[in-house]
């Protein structure tokens, strides 16, 4: 237990399929029990999945905190507004700063996340 404890902390790509699979598993279950179907909603998982893949790609192409943040709300902001006009959830100019403010919100996360994984890194 004590080796993959240790993996699980050096590595964060085991950590994230770790946790992608507890995820995964514990949706599943939660499904089964509410009698609905098996992958009912399991985009949330995937969307949290790709929230830390994301981080911890720019945490490598980029060094500079404020590049890293910039390049985060940009691919948020991208993937939010991209999912509401597929969606037709996009009605007029409130609904674009609305989704602004959330990508703001989460790129703000997901620089938390990515000082995380660079002082990881550098120890």
């Amino acid at each position: 237990m004590k080796k993959f404890d240790n993996l699980l902390k050096n590595n964060p790509l085991y950590f994230l399929l770790f946790l992608t699979f507890l995820m995964a598993l514990f949706k599943i279950l939660l499904n089964v029990i509410q009698r609905r179907p098996i992958f009912n909603d399991i985009d949330s998982v995937f969307f949290i999945a790709g929230f830390y893949l994301v981080s911890w790609i720019i945490t490598k192409l980029f060094h500079s905190k404020y590049v890293r943040v910039f390049a985060a709300f940009l691919v948020t902001f991208t993937y939010l507004s991209v999912e509401m006009f597929f969606d037709g959830s996009y009605v007029n100019y409130t609904s674009f700063i609305v989704t602004g403010a959330v990508a703001i919100f989460i790129a703000a996360m997901m620089s938390l996340i990515m000082n995380l994984i660079d002082s990881k890194n550098n120890r």
